[in-house]
């Protein structure tokens, strides 16, 4: 028998879910919750601002109880109703991934850009833009984070073609999937966390850029390229930007570009600031709620 813990929670508490999923020794799931646009096309979105978190467990091989006691815990830690917590079980034949697959729907991001599970059915005018396939096979989320979205909307603004990139911090790996697609000729993404360089293997493996694509797993103070890229992404916290900006723009060539994001309000000020000590200009600064992108040029 397997049961899975189905917790419905605001999307800020996703990360720090997936953390605990980890710590317990379980495979977890993540799906922002939508509902359609009202007033607009049927393929058309919008985040409800909640994410359901679904950990798996075997009641042959683990303590599911204590699992629940543990998860309750956290919520009240955390402040949150024992409510988001619904608990289901499942016989060993039966698939236990279809509960999960109905809150994971195609999400359209910026103007062009279709982030999709490969079981959905293609969005009717998807030929028209770019698709990146997820499979959320493992604790590392859906790409459909305010800060991904932001670097997302600003990666659309550039001239990729031909192009080498550096992803710094490309947890799933969304954003180097996209510059593959649209034309770069080969890229970096590097991840501390070796579960998360794994999962992005098997997806860039389903977007067909395996062998294009390298994907490290590697800390930013023992990471070197052997090249100078032409552009840089970074969806990092702030603090890792500010401690690491003067290594990593060493990392890119003159007029190399950089998108970064993972900044909130609170720390805007001080990253624009290391910015400009570190010889970036700012081209152009978005904001998707409380968090900032930032498009900048290597002077």
């Amino acid at each position: 028998m397997l049961k899975r813990f189905n917790l419905t929670v605001p999307t800020d508490f996703e990360e720090p879910l997936l953390g605990l999923a980890e710590r317990l020794g379980l495979s977890a799931f993540s799906s922002p919750q939508i509902r359609d646009a009202v007033g607009k096309g049927e393929t058309d979105f919008v985040l409800t601002g909640e994410t359901v978190v679904s950990f798996i467990a075997s009641t042959i091989e683990q303590d599911t109880a204590a699992i629940e006691s543990e998860i309750a815990s956290w919520l009240q830690d955390f402040g949150l109703s024992a409510s988001c917590l619904v608990c289901e079980e499942y016989a060993e034949n039966q698939d236990w991934m279809l509960g999960f697959k109905e809150h994971f729907k195609p999400i359209c991001v910026g103007s062009s850009i279709v982030i999709r599970p490969p079981w959905a059915e293609p969005l009717p005018d998807e030929d028209d833009g770019i698709t990146i396939l997820i499979d959320p096979g493992m604790a590392f989320g859906t790409g459909t984070h305010e800060t991904t979205r932001l670097c997302l909307q600003l990666l659309e603004l550039l001239e990729i073609g031909g192009s080498y990139f550096l992803d710094i911090g490309a947890g799933s790996g969304i954003l180097a999937f996209y510059m593959m697609k649209r034309g770069a000729n080969g890229g970096i993404a590097v991840e501390i966390e070796g579960a998360a360089v794994e999962n992005m293997r098997k997806n860039a493996a389903l977007n067909g850029i395996s062998d294009r694509l390298q994907m490290l797993c590697s800390d930013l103070a023992d990471f070197s390229p052997a090249l100078p890229a032409e552009g840089l992404i970074a969806n990092i916290t702030s603090p890792v930007i500010i401690e690491y900006l003067p290594l990593m723009s060493k990392w890119v060539r003159p007029g190399a570009w950089g998108v970064f994001s993972g900044v909130n309000a609170t720390n805007a000020a001080s990253v624009r600031k290391a910015f400009a000590e570190n010889g970036w200009r700012l081209n152009r600064e978005i904001t998707d709620g409380d968090w900032h992108g930032f498009y900048l040029e290597r002077v």
